[in-house]
Order: C-alpha cells, then structure tokens, then sequence
C-alpha cells in the first residue's frame, strides 16, 4: 500500500483531495498541517495530526496542497528531509515554472492541474447537484493536466493515476509539459479569462447603473454569455450576425492593446509566476 502524505491537509485543498484518496481504499494517508483551525478540521473528520518529520519517514508520495505564495518557503524544508525515492506532487505549476523548488536528482517531481468542468459537459450531467458543481468538487466530470518536472515515466505513471483519482471523475488526462502548464495558468485561465470575465461583470453593473432593470440586465448578459460561448467555440450550428460581427470587430480596438497576447511571451509567463510565488526574491 503506497503511502502519501498530504502537506497543508487542513485546507481547502486538502480537503478537496483528502476524500477521493480515502475512498479508494489503495492508500496509507499521513495528515500535515500547521494551523490550529486546520488541524481541528482534521481531527473533526477523524484522521490524525501527523509532525512533519514523522509523516516524511518512508512516504512515497509527498502532495503540496499549500498556497503557491508559501511553496518556497515550505519546499525549502521539506525537500532536504526527504527519503530517496521519494516523489512529491504540485497542484499548480507556478512554483515549478518559476524556479521555487530545489531540485534534487534522487526524488522525481510532478504537476497536475484540474480543467475544472468544461461548460458544456455541464449540460450532459444527469444528476441535477452535478450540473451546478463547476468548482469540480467530485461530482462533474472534468479534465486534468499532468507535467513531468524531472523523474521517470514509470514514477509518473503512479502519480498520474493519484492525481486522476484525486480529481475524479476525470474524462481525460493529458500530459503536457511544465511550460505549458504556465500557459494554461495562469497566462489563459487567470490573466485572460478571469480578466475577460471581469470586464463583463463591470459592464452588466454600467448598464444597470445607467437604469437598466438588475434582473433584467442579468438575464440578458448571462444568456448573452452562453449564446457567445457556443457561437464562438463552434458549439452550434449557427454563425453570429453580421450586426454583431461587425460590433465584435470595431470593438477590438477599445477594448484589447493590439500586444494584448504578450501575456504569453515566455518573460511575461515567468514574471507572472514569480509574483505569485512570492515576487522576484
């Protein structure tokens, strides 16, 4: 029975991934956490509390479920204490990307990352709870990423498949590599989704400030927003008008830098990562 241990088990993250590892039944769980609240969620669900020390001795996957601005911080400590053999398992690549984990040739390192449910996979849950869990909390089906930093295809293998059952259920996953990763995210999915994303919620609340009705405004922008999705991912049979091509066109230039897409220069991904891991010291 393969051991993992779970650092920062008390979060939600720790959380998140705790149950589906339990209900495989494949595992020997060791429970790390430092905070006072976390460690009492850990003993509500009835799990024990483990020192870092005791927890490392003989495990065989070492999972970061902690906050990347900590990664540094955290990895700093717990690679050096590691046994040989050892495989440790990132939730995110930033920490990677950027350089914040000490690389050690004895113990091998992987990154995975949920695509959290894709929007129209959404509609084909037959359970009604599934249908609204687009978090991915192990209801809806979704999609993960999996990166080899350095060891072998056999070692990933293995954590490959903690990491499928970690997030289940998974309808694919698809091995990429680190650098990649950072062009998901946070380049695409929190530099130019969330901030696309974001744009739209201030522009429902200006039409709204201008007197438009709030739930009439709402409607009209979150049906919008599914039409546009469907449209614009070639989702429908069906194409936009040519009114609002032409509003799409004219509005590139207000609303986007023409060096928009330099977000995803390799400087820029880099820079990015950095400050998330905890700016550039």
């Amino acid at each position: 029975m393969a051991v993992i241990t779970i650092l920062g088990a008390g979060g939600k993250m720790g959380n998140r991934v705790t149950k589906p590892l339990l209900d495989t039944k494949k595992y020997e769980l060791r429970f790390v956490e430092k905070s006072e609240a976390g460690q009492a969620r850990i003993r509500e669900a009835g799990h024990t509390v483990m020192e870092l020390d005791d927890a490392l001795k003989g495990t065989d996957v070492v999972i970061f479920t902690t906050p990347d601005a900590l990664v540094r911080q955290i990895s700093d400590e717990v690679v050096p204490k590691l046994d040989p053999g050892t495989k440790i398992l990132f939730l995110d690549p930033a920490a990677i990307a950027a350089d914040r984990v000490k690389h050690r040739a004895d113990i091998s390192c992987f990154v995975c990352h949920p695509t959290h449910p894709p929007v129209f996979s959404l509609l084909g849950e037959t359970d009604p709870a599934a249908r609204r869990d687009y978090w991915g909390g192990g209801l809806a089906t979704q999609a993960l990423v999996f990166a080899i930093a350095w060891g072998t295809g056999e070692e990933a293998d293995l954590v490959e498949t903690i990491a499928t059952e970690m997030f289940a259920p998974i309808s694919a996953s698809h091995r990429i590599t680190v650098q990649q990763m950072a062009l998901l995210e946070p380049a695409l999915s929190e530099t130019l989704i969330n901030g696309c994303v974001e744009v739209i919620t201030q522009g429902l609340q200006k039409v709204i400030d201008l007197g438009v009705p709030e739930a009439a405004a709402k409607d009209f922008c979150m049906g919008h927003l599914q039409i546009s999705i469907a449209l614009l991912f070639e989702e429908l049979n069906w194409k936009l008008s040519d009114g609002a091509l032409m509003a799409l066109k004219n509005a590139q230039g207000s609303l986007f830098r023409d060096d928009w897409d330099a977000i995803f220069k390799p400087e820029n991904v880099l820079a990015s990562v950095k400050q998330i891991t905890g700016g550039d010291k």
